[in-house]
Protein backbone atom coordinates (compact mmCIF):
# COMPACT_ATOMS: atom_id res chain seq x y z
CA UNK A 1 0.00 0.00 0.00
CA UNK A 2 3.05 2.24 1.08
CA UNK A 3 4.66 1.05 -2.47
CA UNK A 4 1.57 2.37 -4.34
CA UNK A 5 1.22 5.94 -2.69
CA UNK A 6 4.32 6.46 -3.56
CA UNK A 7 3.92 5.59 -6.81
CA UNK A 8 0.73 8.05 -6.99
CA UNK A 9 2.36 10.85 -5.53
CA UNK A 10 5.02 10.98 -8.00
CA UNK A 11 2.68 10.36 -10.55
CA UNK A 12 0.46 13.00 -9.82
CA UNK A 13 3.50 15.39 -9.15
CA UNK A 14 4.12 18.57 -10.02
CA UNK A 15 7.33 17.62 -11.14
CA UNK A 16 5.89 15.47 -13.94
CA UNK A 17 3.42 17.64 -14.99
CA UNK A 18 6.27 19.90 -15.95
CA UNK A 19 8.19 17.29 -17.53
CA UNK A 20 4.90 16.49 -19.99
CA UNK A 21 4.32 20.41 -20.56
CA UNK A 22 7.85 20.48 -21.44
CA UNK A 23 7.43 17.73 -23.99
CA UNK A 24 4.33 19.16 -25.05
CA UNK A 25 5.73 22.58 -25.69
CA UNK A 26 8.43 20.82 -27.79
CA UNK A 27 5.63 18.82 -29.66
CA UNK A 28 3.67 22.14 -30.53
CA UNK A 29 6.90 23.96 -31.99
CA UNK A 30 7.78 21.20 -34.16
CA UNK A 31 3.84 21.72 -35.26
CA UNK A 32 4.40 24.80 -35.93
CA UNK A 33 7.97 24.91 -37.57
CA UNK A 34 7.16 21.55 -39.68
CA UNK A 35 4.05 22.27 -42.51
CA UNK A 36 1.15 19.92 -41.26
CA UNK A 37 -0.92 17.30 -43.35
CA UNK A 38 1.16 17.62 -46.58
CA UNK A 39 1.56 14.25 -48.87
CA UNK A 40 4.62 12.12 -48.23
CA UNK A 41 6.39 12.79 -51.20
CA UNK A 42 6.51 16.64 -49.50
CA UNK A 43 8.62 15.29 -46.91
CA UNK A 44 10.67 12.91 -49.05
CA UNK A 45 11.39 15.43 -51.31
CA UNK A 46 11.58 18.95 -48.75
CA UNK A 47 13.83 17.64 -46.09
CA UNK A 48 16.96 15.09 -45.87
CA UNK A 49 16.39 11.81 -46.26
CA UNK A 50 17.29 10.99 -43.00
CA UNK A 51 15.22 14.02 -41.31
CA UNK A 52 12.30 13.28 -43.96
CA UNK A 53 12.25 9.72 -42.44
CA UNK A 54 12.12 10.61 -38.97
CA UNK A 55 9.31 13.43 -39.89
CA UNK A 56 7.19 10.32 -41.08
CA UNK A 57 7.87 7.87 -38.93
CA UNK A 58 7.56 9.92 -35.46
CA UNK A 59 4.08 11.85 -37.14
CA UNK A 60 5.25 15.01 -36.87
CA UNK A 61 4.07 15.99 -40.42
CA UNK A 62 0.49 15.48 -38.50
CA UNK A 63 1.90 16.19 -34.64
CA UNK A 64 -1.54 16.64 -33.38
CA UNK A 65 -3.37 13.78 -34.14
CA UNK A 66 -0.43 11.43 -33.77
CA UNK A 67 -0.57 8.84 -30.97
CA UNK A 68 2.33 9.92 -28.88
CA UNK A 69 0.99 13.50 -28.62
CA UNK A 70 -2.41 11.81 -27.78
CA UNK A 71 -0.87 9.61 -24.82
CA UNK A 72 1.30 12.52 -23.52
CA UNK A 73 -2.09 15.07 -23.45
CA UNK A 74 -3.59 11.92 -21.44
CA UNK A 75 -1.50 11.50 -19.38
CA UNK A 76 -0.84 15.52 -18.42
CA UNK A 77 -5.06 15.32 -18.01
CA UNK A 78 -4.73 12.31 -15.55
CA UNK A 79 -1.92 14.28 -13.73
CA UNK A 80 -4.10 17.17 -13.20
CA UNK A 81 -6.67 15.52 -12.63
CA UNK A 82 -4.85 13.06 -9.74
CA UNK A 83 -3.31 16.09 -8.06
CA UNK A 84 -6.63 17.92 -7.90
CA UNK A 85 -8.16 14.57 -6.49
CA UNK A 86 -5.27 14.52 -3.86
CA UNK A 87 -5.50 17.74 -2.83
CA UNK A 88 -9.34 18.32 -2.99
CA UNK A 89 -9.80 17.00 0.68
CA UNK A 90 -6.75 18.58 2.20
CA UNK A 91 -8.76 21.94 1.06
CA UNK A 92 -11.53 21.47 2.39
CA UNK A 93 -10.02 20.42 5.70
CA UNK A 94 -8.04 23.83 5.75
CA UNK A 95 -11.42 26.21 5.04
CA UNK A 96 -13.02 24.06 7.63
CA UNK A 97 -10.61 23.35 10.42
CA UNK A 98 -7.40 24.96 9.21
CA UNK A 99 -8.01 28.50 10.63
CA UNK A 100 -8.08 28.63 14.54
CA UNK A 101 -6.55 31.01 16.66
CA UNK A 102 -4.93 28.08 18.65
CA UNK A 103 -3.29 26.53 15.23
CA UNK A 104 -1.46 29.64 14.90
CA UNK A 105 -0.77 31.07 18.58
CA UNK A 106 0.79 27.54 19.15
CA UNK A 107 3.16 28.25 16.16
CA UNK A 108 4.08 31.78 17.06
CA UNK A 109 7.19 32.56 18.68
CA UNK A 110 5.69 35.32 20.23
CA UNK A 111 7.69 38.18 18.09
CA UNK A 112 5.40 40.63 17.37
CA UNK A 113 4.78 42.67 14.21
CA UNK A 114 3.14 45.83 16.19
CA UNK A 115 2.49 47.20 19.60
CA UNK A 116 -0.87 49.24 20.51
CA UNK A 117 -2.34 50.48 23.12
CA UNK A 118 -6.44 50.86 23.77
CA UNK A 119 -9.03 48.61 21.84
CA UNK A 120 -7.04 45.87 19.47
CA UNK A 121 -10.61 45.64 17.00
CA UNK A 122 -9.52 49.43 15.66
CA UNK A 123 -6.88 47.74 14.28
CA UNK A 124 -8.09 44.86 12.76
CA UNK A 125 -10.66 47.28 11.36
CA UNK A 126 -8.24 49.31 10.01
CA UNK A 127 -6.72 45.97 8.29
CA UNK A 128 -10.26 45.12 7.04
CA UNK A 129 -11.08 42.18 9.27
CA UNK A 130 -14.75 42.45 10.39
CA UNK A 131 -15.14 39.03 12.42
CA UNK A 132 -12.73 39.27 15.32
CA UNK A 133 -12.71 36.05 17.76
CA UNK A 134 -12.17 37.09 21.39
CA UNK A 135 -10.75 34.25 24.03
CA UNK A 136 -7.90 33.43 26.47
CA UNK A 137 -5.07 30.84 26.08
CA UNK A 138 -2.32 30.36 29.20
CA UNK A 139 -4.06 33.27 30.99
CA UNK A 140 -3.70 35.91 28.13
CA UNK A 141 -6.50 37.59 26.47
CA UNK A 142 -6.11 37.19 22.35
CA UNK A 143 -8.16 38.27 19.37
CA UNK A 144 -8.24 36.40 16.19
CA UNK A 145 -9.51 36.90 12.77
CA UNK A 146 -9.33 35.51 9.23
CA UNK A 147 -10.50 36.64 5.94
CA UNK A 148 -10.69 35.75 2.07
CA UNK A 149 -10.67 31.92 3.06
CA UNK A 150 -11.56 31.27 -0.49
CA UNK A 151 -8.37 32.48 -1.79
CA UNK A 152 -6.39 28.75 -0.91
CA UNK A 153 -8.76 27.86 -3.78
CA UNK A 154 -6.63 29.60 -6.50
CA UNK A 155 -4.29 27.30 -7.53
CA UNK A 156 -6.50 24.20 -7.13
CA UNK A 157 -8.62 26.12 -9.67
CA UNK A 158 -5.56 26.88 -11.93
CA UNK A 159 -4.77 23.30 -12.01
CA UNK A 160 -8.87 22.88 -12.42
CA UNK A 161 -8.96 25.10 -15.55
CA UNK A 162 -5.44 24.09 -17.21
CA UNK A 163 -7.36 20.51 -16.81
CA UNK A 164 -10.09 21.44 -18.46
CA UNK A 165 -8.60 23.97 -21.51
CA UNK A 166 -5.95 21.15 -22.59
CA UNK A 167 -9.12 19.08 -22.73
CA UNK A 168 -11.25 21.10 -24.85
CA UNK A 169 -8.11 21.79 -27.23
CA UNK A 170 -7.15 18.07 -27.26
CA UNK A 171 -10.79 16.79 -28.35
CA UNK A 172 -11.02 19.93 -30.36
CA UNK A 173 -7.88 18.68 -32.56
CA UNK A 174 -9.19 15.13 -32.57
CA UNK A 175 -13.00 15.97 -33.58
CA UNK A 176 -12.47 19.18 -35.63
CA UNK A 177 -13.79 19.13 -38.73
CA UNK A 178 -12.02 20.80 -41.69
CA UNK A 179 -13.75 22.15 -45.24
CA UNK A 180 -12.29 24.03 -47.85
CA UNK A 181 -14.48 26.19 -50.80
CA UNK A 182 -13.39 28.21 -53.68
CA UNK A 183 -14.83 30.22 -56.13
CA UNK A 184 -15.74 33.50 -57.47
CA UNK A 185 -18.60 36.04 -56.16
CA UNK A 186 -21.73 34.37 -57.67
CA UNK A 187 -20.98 31.30 -56.79
CA UNK A 188 -22.63 28.91 -54.39
CA UNK A 189 -20.82 25.47 -53.56
CA UNK A 190 -21.68 22.60 -50.93
CA UNK A 191 -19.47 22.68 -47.21
CA UNK A 192 -18.23 18.76 -47.68
CA UNK A 193 -21.20 16.65 -45.95
CA UNK A 194 -22.48 19.12 -43.93
CA UNK A 195 -25.64 20.21 -44.98
CA UNK A 196 -24.76 24.02 -45.63
CA UNK A 197 -23.53 25.22 -49.01
CA UNK A 198 -21.54 28.40 -48.63
CA UNK A 199 -22.12 31.90 -51.14
CA UNK A 200 -19.51 34.18 -52.05
CA UNK A 201 -21.19 36.93 -52.26
CA UNK A 202 -18.68 39.46 -53.15
CA UNK A 203 -14.42 39.59 -53.02
CA UNK A 204 -11.99 42.62 -52.95
CA UNK A 205 -8.35 43.01 -52.93
CA UNK A 206 -7.29 46.37 -50.93
CA UNK A 207 -4.26 47.42 -51.96
CA UNK A 208 -1.30 50.17 -50.63
CA UNK A 209 -0.76 52.92 -52.69
CA UNK A 210 2.69 51.17 -53.86
CA UNK A 211 0.14 48.49 -55.36
CA UNK A 212 1.04 45.84 -52.70
CA UNK A 213 -1.84 44.20 -50.82
CA UNK A 214 -2.97 45.15 -47.63
CA UNK A 215 -5.92 43.17 -47.18
CA UNK A 216 -8.35 40.33 -48.40
CA UNK A 217 -11.99 40.40 -48.22
CA UNK A 218 -15.47 37.82 -49.10
CA UNK A 219 -18.26 38.74 -48.16
CA UNK A 220 -19.94 34.93 -47.64
CA UNK A 221 -23.35 33.71 -47.19
CA UNK A 222 -23.85 30.28 -45.08
CA UNK A 223 -26.96 28.47 -45.88
CA UNK A 224 -28.72 25.66 -44.11
CA UNK A 225 -29.87 23.48 -47.49
CA UNK A 226 -32.27 21.71 -45.01
CA UNK A 227 -34.25 24.50 -43.33
CA UNK A 228 -33.12 27.19 -45.89
CA UNK A 229 -31.98 29.59 -43.02
CA UNK A 230 -29.01 32.07 -44.30
CA UNK A 231 -26.43 34.01 -42.55
CA UNK A 232 -24.21 36.67 -44.26
CA UNK A 233 -21.06 38.27 -42.71
CA UNK A 234 -17.52 39.36 -44.22
CA UNK A 235 -14.26 36.97 -43.79
CA UNK A 236 -10.99 38.91 -44.04
CA UNK A 237 -7.73 37.63 -43.23
CA UNK A 238 -6.55 37.22 -39.44
CA UNK A 239 -10.25 38.23 -39.28
CA UNK A 240 -12.26 34.95 -39.57
CA UNK A 241 -16.34 34.78 -39.53
CA UNK A 242 -18.54 33.02 -37.44
CA UNK A 243 -21.63 31.53 -38.52
CA UNK A 244 -23.90 28.38 -37.51
CA UNK A 245 -21.02 27.38 -35.40
CA UNK A 246 -18.41 27.01 -37.84
CA UNK A 247 -15.08 29.85 -38.62
CA UNK A 248 -14.65 31.04 -41.80
CA UNK A 249 -11.32 31.92 -42.38
CA UNK A 250 -10.21 33.89 -45.22
CA UNK A 251 -7.69 31.62 -46.13
CA UNK A 252 -5.71 32.49 -49.64
CA UNK A 253 -6.83 33.79 -53.20
CA UNK A 254 -5.99 33.37 -57.00
CA UNK A 255 -7.33 34.06 -60.17
CA UNK A 256 -9.95 32.11 -62.14
CA UNK A 257 -11.04 32.44 -65.75
CA UNK A 258 -14.15 31.61 -68.34
CA UNK A 259 -13.92 28.15 -70.28
CA UNK A 260 -15.70 27.86 -72.95
CA UNK A 261 -15.31 24.22 -74.87
CA UNK A 262 -17.00 24.58 -78.55
CA UNK A 263 -17.38 21.71 -80.87
CA UNK A 264 -17.83 23.01 -84.53
CA UNK A 265 -20.05 26.30 -84.13
CA UNK A 266 -21.70 24.16 -80.87
CA UNK A 267 -20.75 25.24 -77.40
CA UNK A 268 -20.59 21.92 -75.43
CA UNK A 269 -19.86 23.27 -72.14
CA UNK A 270 -19.15 27.10 -70.62
CA UNK A 271 -17.37 26.91 -66.37
CA UNK A 272 -15.72 28.81 -64.06
CA UNK A 273 -12.02 27.35 -63.78
CA UNK A 274 -9.58 28.37 -60.97
CA UNK A 275 -6.09 27.96 -61.67
CA UNK A 276 -4.84 24.55 -60.48
CA UNK A 277 -8.20 22.86 -61.96
CA UNK A 278 -8.81 21.16 -64.88
CA UNK A 279 -12.22 19.88 -67.02
CA UNK A 280 -12.99 17.18 -69.29
CA UNK A 281 -14.56 17.54 -72.65
CA UNK A 282 -18.26 16.81 -72.44
CA UNK A 283 -18.61 14.07 -75.04
CA UNK A 284 -14.92 13.07 -75.09
CA UNK A 285 -13.70 12.79 -71.37
CA UNK A 286 -10.27 11.23 -72.46
CA UNK A 287 -9.48 15.06 -73.58
CA UNK A 288 -8.91 16.94 -70.59
CA UNK A 289 -7.82 20.96 -70.46
CA UNK A 290 -5.74 22.04 -67.11
CA UNK A 291 -5.80 25.72 -66.38
CA UNK A 292 -2.22 26.17 -64.53
CA UNK A 293 -1.58 29.52 -64.37
CA UNK A 294 -2.37 33.10 -65.07
CA UNK A 295 -0.35 35.96 -66.10
CA UNK A 296 -2.45 39.43 -65.44
CA UNK A 297 0.29 41.44 -67.21
CA UNK A 298 2.14 38.87 -69.78
CA UNK A 299 5.95 38.85 -70.55
CA UNK A 300 8.29 36.14 -71.08
CA UNK A 301 10.76 36.23 -68.49
CA UNK A 302 15.07 36.02 -68.55
CA UNK A 303 15.25 32.23 -68.69
CA UNK A 304 12.56 32.25 -71.18
CA UNK A 305 9.44 31.40 -69.17
CA UNK A 306 6.34 32.68 -68.48
CA UNK A 307 6.23 35.64 -66.19
CA UNK A 308 3.62 39.08 -65.02
CA UNK A 309 5.17 42.52 -65.30
CA UNK A 310 2.40 43.77 -63.03
CA UNK A 311 -0.68 42.56 -61.41
CA UNK A 312 -3.01 44.57 -63.14
CA UNK A 313 -4.83 42.99 -66.27
CA UNK A 314 -3.16 44.76 -68.91
CA UNK A 315 -1.92 41.71 -71.29
CA UNK A 316 -3.90 39.09 -70.09
CA UNK A 317 -2.48 34.96 -70.51
CA UNK A 318 -3.59 31.99 -69.94
CA UNK A 319 -0.94 28.79 -69.62
CA UNK A 320 -3.02 25.44 -69.77
CA UNK A 321 -2.17 21.71 -70.45
CA UNK A 322 -3.94 19.69 -72.91
CA UNK A 323 -3.90 15.80 -72.05
CA UNK A 324 -5.52 12.97 -73.90
CA UNK A 325 -5.56 9.60 -72.57
CA UNK A 326 -3.29 10.57 -69.68
CA UNK A 327 -0.57 11.99 -71.90
CA UNK A 328 0.61 15.08 -72.94
CA UNK A 329 -0.80 16.90 -75.68
CA UNK A 330 0.48 20.21 -75.74
CA UNK A 331 1.61 23.03 -72.88
CA UNK A 332 1.41 26.44 -74.01
CA UNK A 333 0.73 30.11 -73.08
CA UNK A 334 -2.92 31.53 -74.77
CA UNK A 335 -3.79 34.70 -74.68
CA UNK A 336 -7.29 36.58 -74.77
CA UNK A 337 -8.21 36.51 -78.16
CA UNK A 338 -6.67 32.85 -79.18
CA UNK A 339 -8.26 29.15 -79.04
CA UNK A 340 -6.69 26.10 -78.80
CA UNK A 341 -8.32 23.71 -81.25
CA UNK A 342 -7.69 19.82 -81.60
CA UNK A 343 -9.62 18.48 -84.16
CA UNK A 344 -13.19 19.31 -84.23
CA UNK A 345 -12.85 20.93 -80.40
CA UNK A 346 -12.02 24.40 -79.68
CA UNK A 347 -11.10 25.93 -75.98
CA UNK A 348 -11.23 29.84 -75.48
CA UNK A 349 -10.40 30.97 -71.76
CA UNK A 350 -12.17 34.63 -71.18
CA UNK A 351 -13.11 37.11 -68.26
CA UNK A 352 -10.44 36.74 -65.61
CA UNK A 353 -11.10 37.39 -62.21
CA UNK A 354 -9.64 36.54 -58.52
CA UNK A 355 -10.92 33.77 -56.75
CA UNK A 356 -11.16 33.10 -52.82
CA UNK A 357 -10.35 30.46 -51.03
CA UNK A 358 -12.39 29.90 -47.46
CA UNK A 359 -11.68 27.21 -45.22
CA UNK A 360 -14.09 26.29 -42.75
CA UNK A 361 -14.07 25.14 -39.17
CA UNK A 362 -16.32 23.34 -36.57
CA UNK A 363 -15.09 22.42 -33.44
CA UNK A 364 -17.55 20.99 -30.91
CA UNK A 365 -15.27 21.77 -28.22
CA UNK A 366 -14.41 25.43 -28.21
CA UNK A 367 -17.02 25.60 -25.02
CA UNK A 368 -15.36 23.11 -23.22
CA UNK A 369 -12.08 25.35 -23.81
CA UNK A 370 -14.11 28.80 -22.76
CA UNK A 371 -14.92 26.93 -19.47
CA UNK A 372 -11.72 26.13 -18.87
CA UNK A 373 -10.75 30.00 -19.21
CA UNK A 374 -13.23 31.27 -17.58
CA UNK A 375 -12.06 28.89 -14.60
CA UNK A 376 -8.70 30.11 -15.14
CA UNK A 377 -9.42 34.06 -14.58
CA UNK A 378 -11.52 32.70 -11.54
CA UNK A 379 -8.28 31.17 -9.73
CA UNK A 380 -6.08 34.40 -10.83
CA UNK A 381 -8.61 36.74 -9.06
CA UNK A 382 -8.68 34.04 -6.13
CA UNK A 383 -4.97 33.53 -5.79
CA UNK A 384 -3.77 36.89 -6.68
CA UNK A 385 -6.64 39.42 -5.20
CA UNK A 386 -8.56 37.17 -2.71
CA UNK A 387 -4.80 36.53 -0.35
CA UNK A 388 -6.37 34.72 2.37
CA UNK A 389 -4.94 36.38 5.44
CA UNK A 390 -4.99 35.77 9.34
CA UNK A 391 -4.11 38.87 12.19
CA UNK A 392 -3.53 37.79 15.77
CA UNK A 393 -3.19 40.02 18.80
CA UNK A 394 -2.53 38.86 22.56
CA UNK A 395 -2.23 40.70 25.55
CA UNK A 396 0.83 41.51 27.43
CA UNK A 397 1.66 42.41 30.80
CA UNK A 398 1.60 46.19 30.40
CA UNK A 399 -1.44 45.33 28.98
CA UNK A 400 -0.59 46.56 25.32
CA UNK A 401 -1.70 44.54 22.26
CA UNK A 402 0.91 42.81 20.46
CA UNK A 403 0.30 41.57 16.73
CA UNK A 404 1.60 39.65 14.36
CA UNK A 405 -0.63 38.28 10.91
CA UNK A 406 0.51 35.96 7.93
CA UNK A 407 -0.88 36.71 4.35
CA UNK A 408 -0.73 33.17 1.70
CA UNK A 409 1.00 35.88 -0.96
CA UNK A 410 2.48 39.16 -0.18
CA UNK A 411 3.66 38.46 3.49
CA UNK A 412 6.23 41.48 3.41
CA UNK A 413 3.31 43.75 1.97
CA UNK A 414 1.32 42.41 4.78
CA UNK A 415 2.87 43.24 7.77
CA UNK A 416 4.33 46.52 6.65
CA UNK A 417 0.62 47.32 6.59
CA UNK A 418 0.30 45.97 9.60
CA UNK A 419 3.39 48.60 10.83
CA UNK A 420 1.53 51.46 9.27
CA UNK A 421 -1.69 50.82 10.02
CA UNK A 422 -0.45 50.42 13.77
CA UNK A 423 1.64 53.69 13.54
CA UNK A 424 -1.39 55.68 12.29
CA UNK A 425 -3.56 54.30 15.11
CA UNK A 426 -0.88 55.06 17.63
CA UNK A 427 -0.21 58.41 16.71
CA UNK A 428 -3.96 59.61 16.67
CA UNK A 429 -4.23 58.40 20.19
CA UNK A 430 -1.64 60.59 20.81
CA UNK A 431 -3.09 63.37 19.27
CA UNK A 432 -6.12 62.76 21.18
CA UNK A 433 -4.36 62.76 24.46
CA UNK A 434 -2.40 65.90 23.54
Amino acid sequence: MKKIKQAAARLFSMRTALLILSLLIIACIAGSVIPQEEIEAYYRGYYPDTVGAFILLMGLDDVFHCWWFVVLTLFLCVNLLGCNLLRFPLLVRRVQTGFSPERRLAAWDGTPEAVVDGQPERLFARMGFRRVQSGARDGQAYRYAVRRRAGVWGAWLTHLGMLIIIAGFALGQMYTAKYTVYGVPGQTKPVGDTGYALTIDDFRVDLREDETVEQYTARLTLTDTATGERRSGEASVNHPLSLFGMKLYQNSTGWAAQVQIWKGEALLEHAILCAGEHMAVPDLEDLVLAFNAFYPDYVTGADGMPATATSQLNDPAYLYTLYYQGKVLGMNVLRSDERITVEDYSFVFSDPQTYTLIQLKHDPFTWLAGIGGLVMVLALFLAFYLRTEELWAVQQEDSRWAFAGYSQKGGVLFRDALREKAAQLTDREGEKNE
